[in-house]
């Protein structure tokens, strides 16, 4: 009995590795899972900064421009303004004149009231004059004019890439009819540029002021090119109601955190982004350190694996590799191993043990050399009295009845006979010569039974002729179906013999149409074959399929099954080997 241990599983190599990555792992996970969390931590307090200081600048803004716009609309009731529009022309001239230098004054308290304001004017079109803090003209600008007529609100205008804060008196008047006069403050594109850009130097990133048309903006550096990028967010910020929004948006395959809010007092919203890269800014060392950790991770599972291979799984691969010698039946190969360790002791005792083995197999192999040779010898002193009697009979009658030629014939195939079997100077022949053999027994019994049967075989082709096989292996076979598997057939008896290449084997086929044999009666037989019980007698087709597996190995041998002609069908299976074969 031969028991076999199957183990598909890891081997111990990939188990010892395994173990060192299940204590590795957890550690760099954590280191892993520590710095994208102080990223997440970091990232959030960077958006809460850029969103604290977005709004700061927005608050200032506003602040800034609400004080600008109390002074515009307290102008616009400025008394002197009403005085010189409506009675200039019943004023004396002195009057009129300290009426425009108040005037002038208070647009120096209005440019002056905030870094934002370039400049402050008033045009007076009954007068046809504008005042402004430092010129006094005879002419006005209608188109400010035009557009100041009844606007008294919070709207930053630009026009020829200049930005105003419009007003005039009064508020309210029909379409086409011209104002009072009307007030023009002209803010500081340089000044508010300034101050995006101080915004945007302490957080990094591009800043843009709109208003919430977008028909100005303003841009903390140049960077108007991208702009187009964000446009779409834009539009949807500015059709929307929500007071700020945050996103990270992809462009050009660069990440940015983009955010806009819109202001609480002002017709204006600030847009601000920057790289994501800059917002992780403090966290490039940490990731310097995590690539080195993952360097040195990689550099110690390399040296760990390397060093169990050579500790470990090196001996256990060369013990692997001598077992399967062992298996394939190379047991003369010694294992050399040169440290002083367990696995020395181990291979020292592998080498004894297959020094025994080879004893013990040369043993037993020359014992089942001397049975082989025995039961070949045994095989061939059989000799069916029945089927010597009946030759001499059969060539008596031919005699008999002159019928000489078939005398000829029948005395030339009994000699070939009678030699093939009772030599006993080799116990391996070629295939041709065995083949030759069977066709002379087979003429032999067409001689006795070509009345009751025929037989049917296909030629031998010539690359197979050359091939090695134990002496005395088709004859039985075939006289097993002329003497059992046709024995009670009166009539139309066949027997077939057909040759099969598969797989670098040769089958050899042979049939007959009997019908003696039932299924149960073939399955025992083919159980015989493979069981094969030292008790049973060792002739025939037992005999035949033990000396096949000797010289051929267990693949090799017998089968047998139901004929596809009724009968029994016994197939011999013998390797092709080109003529050669090693013993």
């Amino acid at each position: 009995m031969r028991l076999f241990v199957q183990n598909n599983g890891p081997s111990i190599y990939m188990k010892l590795l395994l173990s060192f990555l299940i204590v590795l792992i957890p550690v760099y996970a954590v280191a892993i899972i520590a710095n994208y969390d102080g990223a997440q931590k970091v990232k959030t307090e960077i958006k809460k900064t850029i969103s604290s200081k977005v709004n700061d600048y927005l608050r200032t803004f506003d602040s800034e421009m609400a004080r600008v716009i109390s002074l515009r609309n307290e102008y616009i009731l400025d008394k002197d303004l009403q005085d010189i529009s409506v009675l200039s022309t019943v004023m004396t001239p002195f009057q009129f004149s300290q009426s425009v230098s108040r005037i002038m004054d208070r647009l120096q308290v209005l440019k002056t009231s905030s870094l934002y304001v370039e400049d402050a004017e008033v045009s007076i079109p009954q007068l046809n004059r504008t005042l402004s803090t430092l010129t006094y003209e005879n002419s006005i600008d209608e188109t400010a004019l035009s557009i100041s007529n009844g606007i008294l609100d919070n709207s930053i205008i630009e026009a020829s890439g200049e930005y105003y804060i419009y007003g005039s008196y009064p508020v309210s008047l029909p379409k086409g009819v011209m104002p009072l006069y009307g007030v023009k403050i002209k803010l500081s594109k340089e000044k508010i540029d300034q101050s995006l850009s101080e915004m945007v130097s302490r957080l990094g990133g591009w800043a843009v002021l709109f208003d919430s048309s977008q028909n100005w903006r303003l841009y903390s550096r140049q960077k108007e090119d991208m702009l187009s990028k964000f446009q779409p967010y834009m539009d949807t910020f500015t059709a929307g109601e929500e007071q700020e929004m945050s996103k990270m948006l992809t462009v050009g395959g660069v990440n940015y955190f983009v955010f806009m809010e819109r202001s609480a007092k002002s017709d204006v919203s600030l847009l601000f982004y920057i790289q994501e890269d800059e917002i992780l800014g403090p966290l490039k060392m940490n990731r310097a350190w995590l690539i080195l950790l993952s360097i040195v991770s990689v550099l110690v599972v390399a040296l760990f694996a390397y060093w169990i291979h050579m500790l470990i799984r090196r001996p256990i691969r060369i013990m692997v590799q001598a077992l399967r010698n062992v298996e394939n039946g190379r047991t003369g190969i010694p294992i050399q191993y040169r440290f002083k360790d367990e696995f020395n002791y181990m291979y020292n005792q592998f080498n004894a043990m297959t020094n025994q083995l080879d004893i013990l197999i040369h043993e037993v192999y020359e014992q089942q050399i001397r049975t082989q040779k025995a039961e070949l010898k045994q095989l061939q002193s059989q000799i069916n009295p029945h089927f010597l009697y009946n030759s001499y009979f059969l060539l008596s009658r031919m005699v008999h009845l002159k019928e000489f030629e078939h005398v000829a014939r029948l005395s030339k195939h009994l000699g070939e006979y009678f030699k093939f079997i009772t030599r006993n100077d080799r116990d391996e022949v070629s295939l041709l010569e065995e083949w030759q053999h069977t066709l002379a027994y087979i003429e032999i019994q067409m001689y006795r039974y070509k009345r009751r049967m025929k037989t049917r075989y296909e030629p031998l082709l010539p690359e197979f002729h050359h091939e090695r096989v134990p002496r005395i292996i088709l004859q039985p076979i075939m006289e097993n179906a002329y003497e059992h598997g046709l024995s009670n057939k009166a009539a139309d008896g066949v027997i077939t013999l057909s040759f099969v290449e598969t797989d670098g084997a040769l089958t050899i086929r042979i049939e007959d149409n009997g019908d003696e044999l039932t299924d149960v009666q073939i399955l025992q037989l083919q159980k015989k074959l493979n069981g094969y019980d030292e008790a049973i007698e060792t002739t025939g087709l037992i005999n035949v399929h033990k000396r096949l597996q000797l010289m051929f190995g267990e693949k090799h041998g017998l089968q047998v099954s139901r004929a596809a002609i009724g009968g029994l069908r016994v197939q011999i299976s013998i390797p092709v080997q080109g003529g050669r074969y090693d013993v």
